[in-house]
């Protein structure tokens, strides 16, 4: 059964499903915009990066439609964290890497998923979570990290 944006029962299962239907009705309603969106997401893939610029493997985006898991990601509990708390994924890739780039969520200090974006980096960054890349998904404490 797929979702429906215009089916209520659909709506608040989770952060995450509540994104994939915001955007479904935004390319239904939208689809002009939609199209320059894409494009412009296309012509972005396309251009090619400086070796000398450290930007990460994937865009969030891509990273989800081509793995099939978030632990495949290098730092995937923070990766998960941001995701899991209704972050698009692209700005969420960002964060995971340990970009302190808070204004792509939002301008406004005020805005309470940045605020809540900051108290995980916070928390992530006190544990010196970006200092030592992780071996594996077992070292890592999931309670001791706040939602």
């Amino acid at each position: 059964m797929t979702l429906d944006y215009r089916n209520p029962h659909d709506w608040g299962k989770s952060p995450l499903t509540d994104r994939a239907l915001r955007l479904v009705q935004f390319k239904a309603e939208n689809p002009e915009e939609w199209a320059a969106m894409i494009s412009a997401d296309i012509q972005a893939l396309s251009t090619p990066l400086e070796e000398s610029e450290d930007y990460p493997p994937f865009t969030g985006t891509e990273f989800l439609a081509t793995h099939s898991t978030i632990d495949d990601h290098p730092y995937s509990a923070a990766f998960g964290q941001f995701l899991g708390n209704g972050i698009d994924p692209d700005i969420a890739n960002t964060l995971a890497f340990g970009e302190n780039r808070f204004d792509l969520i939002s301008e406004d200090f005020d805005d309470p998923i940045r605020q809540l974006a900051t108290r995980i980096y916070s928390r992530f960054e006190e544990m010196g979570y970006w200092d030592k890349l992780p071996q594996s998904s077992s070292n890592i404490d999931y309670d001791y990290i706040p939602y």
